[in-house]
């Protein structure tokens, strides 16, 4: 097996943990653009050898901002019953 299926592997595992974990918070679709764009921005700029780990901690922080965002923003309003 070669170093780059090897990081390939890792990447896609990582996905499914990911996915596992935040697929009740976040839509799977917003992960994937996650996990996608994490992957580009760190491809060519970390030694392969710690790909992975950056990866995860990349894409767990992102998706955590998501979470935490989401939290932020949603309001609850008060049910307003006529007379």
């Amino acid at each position: 097996m070669t170093a780059q299926r090897t990081i390939t592997d890792e990447i896609g595992e990582i996905g499914v943990w990911l996915m596992g974990e935040f697929g009740g918070r976040v839509p799977a679709a917003v992960i994937s653009r996650v996990l996608n764009a994490s992957k580009r921005d760190l491809e060519g700029r970390i030694d392969p050898e710690e790909l992975g780990e950056m990866f995860h901690a990349l894409c767990r922080f992102r998706l955590q901002r998501i979470v935490a965002a989401d939290e932020r923003i949603t309001v609850k309003i008060p049910v307003v019953r006529p007379s």
